[in-house]
Protein backbone atom coordinates (compact mmCIF):
# COMPACT_ATOMS: atom_id res chain seq x y z
CA UNK A 1 0.00 0.00 0.00
CA UNK A 2 1.21 3.51 -0.85
CA UNK A 3 2.51 5.89 1.82
CA UNK A 4 0.75 8.88 0.28
CA UNK A 5 -2.02 11.22 1.33
CA UNK A 6 -4.04 13.74 -0.63
CA UNK A 7 -4.49 17.36 0.39
CA UNK A 8 -6.70 20.11 -0.97
CA UNK A 9 -5.85 23.80 -1.23
CA UNK A 10 -7.46 26.79 -2.86
CA UNK A 11 -5.03 28.96 -4.85
CA UNK A 12 -5.43 31.91 -7.19
CA UNK A 13 -6.09 31.37 -10.87
CA UNK A 14 -2.82 33.15 -11.65
CA UNK A 15 -0.83 30.78 -9.43
CA UNK A 16 -2.54 27.75 -10.95
CA UNK A 17 -1.70 28.99 -14.45
CA UNK A 18 1.94 29.53 -13.45
CA UNK A 19 2.09 26.03 -11.98
CA UNK A 20 0.55 24.57 -15.14
CA UNK A 21 3.03 26.37 -17.40
CA UNK A 22 5.99 25.45 -15.21
CA UNK A 23 5.17 21.76 -14.93
CA UNK A 24 4.39 21.46 -18.62
CA UNK A 25 7.54 23.25 -19.75
CA UNK A 26 9.75 21.17 -17.43
CA UNK A 27 7.99 17.85 -17.91
CA UNK A 28 7.16 17.51 -14.23
CA UNK A 29 4.11 16.26 -12.37
CA UNK A 30 2.21 18.84 -10.33
CA UNK A 31 2.22 16.53 -7.31
CA UNK A 32 6.03 16.46 -7.33
CA UNK A 33 6.37 20.25 -7.65
CA UNK A 34 3.82 20.96 -4.91
CA UNK A 35 5.38 18.46 -2.50
CA UNK A 36 8.89 19.81 -3.13
CA UNK A 37 7.67 23.40 -2.64
CA UNK A 38 6.00 22.45 0.65
CA UNK A 39 9.11 20.65 1.87
CA UNK A 40 11.34 23.63 1.02
CA UNK A 41 8.91 26.00 2.73
CA UNK A 42 8.66 23.88 5.87
CA UNK A 43 12.43 23.43 6.01
CA UNK A 44 13.04 27.18 5.67
CA UNK A 45 10.52 27.91 8.43
CA UNK A 46 12.35 25.46 10.67
CA UNK A 47 15.82 26.86 9.92
CA UNK A 48 15.13 30.60 9.73
CA UNK A 49 13.79 32.90 12.43
CA UNK A 50 10.38 34.43 11.74
CA UNK A 51 11.85 37.89 11.21
CA UNK A 52 13.96 36.59 8.29
CA UNK A 53 10.87 35.83 6.24
CA UNK A 54 9.20 38.66 4.38
CA UNK A 55 5.46 38.34 3.85
CA UNK A 56 4.43 37.73 0.26
CA UNK A 57 2.01 40.64 0.49
CA UNK A 58 2.39 43.96 2.24
CA UNK A 59 -0.58 46.24 2.86
CA UNK A 60 0.26 49.93 2.78
CA UNK A 61 -1.74 53.07 3.26
CA UNK A 62 -2.07 55.08 0.04
CA UNK A 63 0.14 57.86 1.38
CA UNK A 64 2.95 55.45 2.27
CA UNK A 65 2.66 53.66 -1.08
CA UNK A 66 2.88 56.99 -2.94
CA UNK A 67 6.01 57.89 -0.95
CA UNK A 68 7.67 54.58 -1.84
CA UNK A 69 6.84 55.07 -5.53
CA UNK A 70 8.31 58.58 -5.36
CA UNK A 71 11.53 57.29 -3.78
CA UNK A 72 11.86 54.54 -6.39
CA UNK A 73 11.25 56.91 -9.29
CA UNK A 74 13.39 59.71 -7.82
CA UNK A 75 15.93 58.17 -5.46
CA UNK A 76 17.89 60.52 -3.23
CA UNK A 77 21.59 60.99 -3.83
CA UNK A 78 23.71 58.49 -1.90
CA UNK A 79 25.03 59.70 1.43
CA UNK A 80 28.70 59.71 2.31
CA UNK A 81 28.10 56.77 4.68
CA UNK A 82 26.43 54.75 1.92
CA UNK A 83 29.26 55.45 -0.54
CA UNK A 84 31.81 54.32 2.06
CA UNK A 85 29.81 51.20 2.85
CA UNK A 86 29.57 50.26 -0.83
CA UNK A 87 33.34 50.73 -1.19
CA UNK A 88 33.90 48.35 1.73
CA UNK A 89 35.06 51.15 4.00
CA UNK A 90 32.17 50.90 6.46
CA UNK A 91 32.65 49.90 10.07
Amino acid sequence: MSEQSQISATISVATKERLDRFTESHGLKKNFVVEQALLYFLESRRDLPDEALIPARLVLEDKVFDRIVELIENPPAPTKALRELMRGQGR
